[in-house]
């Protein structure tokens, strides 16, 4: 059991996580680590604020959910661990490549759980879709789409969205990070992807310094591309997934929360779910709390989040070069 929780960062994810740690196990301590001030309703579920690691770490936290900038995640993921606090880190695990080695050298060393917050495989939806794929009925999968895309400017009501994270390349923005779940759970889904063909733009309408669309199509081991759409323009939101399959089409719809079986013969098997925005988050919580306790394996680990850290790199450089990359 563990009796003291550290949150480091307060901005909206540190903040929703506060909210849920507190409803699901409300006997913990909750260190917050912040730069700045504060609201009311947010010192009302601490029961600390400090302003550097070094301090919750002298609370005697024993573990943390790192929700800071990408650019912060592995050195501060490095000064817990090293202290034996485990870690639920946001995603994307980092903004890149560099220093994973020691990342994964000292997670080794501590023994300590730490878990990168690919929160959508807790999705139900997900879940259910991953399942469908192992059943013999839907056929070979012959080619994979996925679509994801919304409109910046309405991610975080009340603020300058060219001041978010997401929009600031020094801090670890741009689409392919921020939007980096559909890396992750295509490779959940479909197995690792052996290369990838990018096309990478600012389109300039969003007044921001990174990227704000890309089209990436990558081949699977499996043999079937899988090509994957991400935006952050479209008034219209979408998550969707779809495997084109030899009897039929199996989609999974994350903003209509439906997963769809459409047959050959064109007949439709509906199936819908509930969650909330807040679900997802809960059950990555439950299973944090569960490997440390029973010393179990994170579902999502270091390796899968630098995995997806390799790909975004691969996209990088075969828009750079025009080419097809190899994923390392």
């Amino acid at each position: 059991m563990i009796n003291n929780i550290g949150i480091i960062g307060l901005g909206s994810i540190g903040r929703r996580h506060l909210r849920l740690v507190k409803e699901l196990r409300p006997e913990l301590n909750i260190i917050a680590v912040r730069s700045g001030k504060g609201k009311k309703e947010e010192e009302k579920l601490l029961n600390a604020v400090v302003h550097s690691l070094e301090e919750a770490i002298d609370y005697g936290i024993e573990a943390a959910i790192i929700a800071t900038p990408a650019v912060y995640h592995i050195q501060q993921a490095i000064d817990l661990m090293e202290k034996g606090v485990h870690v639920l880190i946001e995603k994307p695990l980092s903004h890149s490549i560099d220093n994973m080695p020691e990342l994964l050298k000292v997670n080794k060393k501590t023994k300590t759980i730490a878990l990168v917050g690919y929160c959508l495989r807790y999705n139900s939806g997900a879940l259910q879709f991953n399942n469908i794929l192992k059943n013999k009925k839907i056929g070979q999968i012959l080619h994979v789409q996925v679509d994801c895309g919304s409109y910046l400017p309405d991610w975080r009501k009340g603020m300058d969205y060219r001041e978010s994270v997401s929009a600031k390349a020094e801090l670890g923005g741009g689409v392919l990070l921020e939007l980096s779940h559909e890396l992750d759970y295509i490779r959940w889904f479909f197995g690792e992807m052996k290369s990838v063909s990018a096309k990478i733009q600012n389109s300039g309408t969003l007044d921001i310094n990174v990227e704000d669309s890309v089209d990436m199509i990558f081949a699977s081991e499996q043999g079937y591309s899988v090509s994957v759409h991400l935006d952050f323009n479209s008034r219209y939101t979408r998550r969707k997934c779809i495997a084109r399959c030899a009897n039929g089409d199996l989609v999974w719809d994350a903003v209509a929360n439906k997963v769809i079986w459409l047959p050959a013969n064109g007949s439709e098997e509906l199936k819908t779910y509930k969650n909330d925005r807040d679900y997802i988050y809960k059950e990555q919580l439950k299973h944090f709390f569960n490997c440390i306790e029973k010393k179990k394996l994170p579902s999502v680990s270091l390796d899968d989040g630098a995995i997806v850290l390799n790909m975004i790199e691969s996209a990088k450089k075969s828009h750079k070069i025009g080419k097809k990359v190899a994923i390392a």
